[in-house]
């Protein structure tokens, strides 16, 4: 072999384990109860003690982030070596990630103000009025897809005040966000009157992740079911909001 291609070989695989040793970056945004800022600055939450757990077990090297929703999801879909967590798994997303999970089920909900005394039986109902929600949300896309009249917020806490001041009829919303947001806030003068939807939420990565780790990560979260770790952090945060 000449020493040029030597040198070369050398390089590239000097390359491959420096690419290899990179701890994945892991995105999430501030949605209580899965993912939130804590104490000292510590990111906290449901999802995200299922996501230290996961990586945990499978010896993987990682960072956690907390960034805006829109922000943190186009870092996941542009980037290698990215991940992204409370992820609603959906058809226009399917593609865009490999998926790991399911992590926690997601009741979708609607909101209105307490004096509000009509019984909503459908969603359908509630076609003729304005229905807050915030952008890049699944939520909110699914209403809009179905030709609902949905006013974005920047973020799902806005919401909560826009529903207050009458800016929108109804508000919706993950059912465990909204109570954490409203626990946040000291509001009671709302209600939820409908649950809609359940969805599944994920930790969704680049599509550039390899195959192998993703079908590992796959197996570590089974077995974290199996041996009911999963219950019983589900149980630490959902129970009190059931």
């Amino acid at each position: 072999m000449s020493i040029r291609l030597l040198l070369a070989s050398l390089l590239l695989a000097s390359s491959l384990t420096v690419s290899a040793a990179a701890p994945l970056r892991v995105l999430t945004e501030d949605y209580p109860p899965f993912s939130m800022l804590g104490a000292g600055g510590r990111i906290s939450g449901l999802s995200t003690e299922i996501v230290q757990e996961l990586f945990k077990r499978a010896g993987t090297n990682y960072g956690i982030e907390l960034l805006p929703w829109i922000r943190a999801f186009n870092l996941a879909v542009l980037e290698a070596n990215t991940c992204l967590y409370s992820t609603t798994r959906t058809d226009v997303r399917e593609h865009q990630f490999k998926w790991i999970g399911p992590l926690v089920e997601n009741p979708w909900v609607l909101y209105a103000r307490a004096e509000n005394r009509h019984a909503i039986l459908s969603l359908e109902e509630v076609r003729p009025f304005k229905i807050g929600g915030y952008a890049g949300d699944a939520t909110s896309q699914y209403l809009i897809d179905r030709g609902f009249d949905v006013d974005l917020a920047n973020n799902d806490q806005l919401n909560v005040r826009k529903l207050l001041a009458g800016r929108i009829d109804f508000w919706a919303t993950g059912k465990y966000l909204g109570a954490s947001l409203l626990a946040r806030e000291k509001v009671s003068q709302l209600k939820p009157v409908l649950t809609f939807n359940t969805t599944l939420l994920y930790l969704a990565c680049n599509p550039a992740m390899a195959d192998s780790q993703v079908q590992q990560l796959n197996d570590v979260l089974r077995g974290m079911q199996r041996d009911g770790i999963l219950a019983r952090i589900n149980a630490k945060y959902l129970n009190q909001k059931d």
